[in-house]
């Protein structure tokens, strides 16, 4: 006999640059580090009325019955690690996110679209960074809601409307300056259609079916399985009517466009958690420069 579904708020940690950490810091000590970091982050889990699921990696994964919880859990982690060092003397940075939902248990482990969902919002966030939806946290408190900040649009299959994803404001110098509107600002359809080809593949990208994220890890819209990037490297998303690439991986993003007399012509440029407004035509290239990358590039296109 199957069970109710319940309604949880699911819950993903993850630490930042692992990879780095390894190849910096050698295996010993890494693996050191970050295992003091996610036992740091369980006990914060725990301290906050969560339930840790399971630890994968660099990630943990809790649930928490309701998202103040969760948002109090968000905030001790990354105030946290902001102040802490590991015992190695190493800082240590964490991407949270969060998503609320009904799921299914499976001899105490949720799965389901709500999984998904909070997972994606984990790969939007990078280091110290908290993300989650505006739905998520409209049964919290005022106080908590007044932490949150727009951050994104998102659509997620299986749900026709986009998500509205917002940004927990964790600093409290940050989030003094913060302006809470109450409806979410129009956005402004895409101009044009964004052609992306790599791999025999060509996509189609427009404001329905954007943020679109790339990288290594299964969970991203284009899987670019390749050792140089990040499992969540870089999100292109519709900004006012333009495409724009955000960077958030550890060894960067790489951008040609051919030479010619436009002022976007001739770019070979290097994003590092920074963002670009897309023009023209050109190459990506997934932590390694362009001309480095053989034929592990993505070609893209703005038709406007």
């Amino acid at each position: 006999m199957s069970q109710q579904p319940k309604n949880l708020v699911i819950f993903f940690a993850d630490i930042a640059g692992s990879t780095r950490l390894y190849e910096e810091l050698g295996d010993v000590v890494a693996h050191e580090c970050v295992v003091e970091s996610l036992r740091s982050i369980s006990e914060k889990v725990k301290a906050n009325e969560g339930v840790v699921v399971e630890i994968i990696g660099d990630e943990v994964m809790a649930y928490f019955q309701n998202s103040g919880k969760a948002i109090d859990c968000a905030c001790d982690i990354q105030q946290f690690f902001s102040t802490t060092t590991t015992s190695h003397g190493h800082s240590i940075f964490v991407r949270v996110g969060f998503y609320q939902g009904d799921v299914q248990l499976d001899k105490g482990h949720p799965y389901g679209d709500t999984v998904n969902t909070a997972s994606r919002m984990a790969s939007l966030a990078q280091g110290g960074q908290i993300i989650t939806t505006r739905e998520s946290v409209n049964s919290a408190s005022k106080v908590h809601q007044n932490l949150c900040r727009p951050f994104s649009e998102m659509k997620v299959k299986g749900k026709s409307e986009a998500l509205d994803v917002v940004e927990v404001i964790w600093n409290e110098d940050d989030a003094t300056s913060i302006f809470i509107p109450t409806k979410v600002p129009d956005r402004r359809p895409a101009s044009g259609v964004l052609t992306l080809s790599y791999s025999n593949k060509k996509l189609e990208l427009t404001d329905r079916n954007t943020p679109f994220v790339i990288g290594r890890g299964e969970h991203c819209n284009l899987v670019f399985p390749i050792d140089t990037a990040s499992r969540s490297h870089l999100r292109i998303e519709v900004r006012l009517g333009e495409f724009v690439v955000i960077d958030h991986s550890t060894n960067g993003t790489y951008i040609t466009t051919p030479p010619g007399k436009r002022a976007h012509d001739g770019l070979d440029m290097r994003l590092h958690h920074r963002e670009w407004t897309m023009v023209g035509h050109g190459k990506i290239s997934l932590g390694k420069p362009v001309l480095s990358a053989g034929q592990n590039v993505i070609e893209f296109q703005l038709d406007s």
